[in-house]
């Protein structure tokens, strides 16, 4: 085979990678102070973007949506998790900004996120935060640049999830 094809296929084939999955950005476990006796309505994420599947592996919109909402499910911080109208409240989460590096051994992925929680039947504001939440993929977790840099994203996304229902559980409604 010739000396360049693989000169640029090998690194192409390291960097590859699948879409980070939402079953694997849900937390196993939670760090809840309040349960609210309220219901709630997640509004699609926006800030995440589809993973190329020339390029690496990213973080989709739908895929953080689906995991927010089976963690809040799963959390019990809300009464009830449901879709559409007619939620007590109203639940949106911005991804501002992520980070991941291309190459090295281990992958810190950075995740910038605003959540904000609307009152269901007025719309106005009843709490917003901001936070930062990172991850780290070490070379032990997975051998393959590209299976790395998922399991990295999908920790971050994790991470993030369970800051922000720790964070939810702590105001007061």
């Amino acid at each position: 085979m010739n000396k360049r094809l693989l000169i640029v296929v090998v690194p192409l084939l390291i960097l590859v990678g699948c879409a980070a999955e939402s079953s694997n950005m849900v937390p196993a476990t939670f760090e809840v102070t309040n349960r609210h006796p309220y219901s709630v309505s997640v509004s699609d994420s926006i800030g995440g973007r589809k993973t190329n599947p020339l390029w690496t592996s990213q973080i989709s919109d739908y895929a953080y949506t689906q995991a927010l909402n089976e963690a809040l499910f799963q959390s019990c911080v809300f009464k009830l998790v449901m879709r559409g109208d007619g939620a007590d409240y109203i639940l949106n989460v911005t991804i501002l900004r992520y980070d991941q590096p291309i190459i090295g051994l281990d992958f810190d992925v950075k995740m910038n996120t605003k959540w904000e929680l609307f009152d269901g039947k007025t719309l106005k504001p009843v709490w917003s935060d901001t936070f930062k939440t990172t991850y780290r993929s070490r070379l032990s977790d997975a051998l393959i640049a590209a299976e790395r840099l998922k399991k990295a994203n999908e920790g971050s996304a994790r991470v993030n999830i369970a800051e922000g229902i720790k964070r939810l559980s702590m105001i007061k409604l």
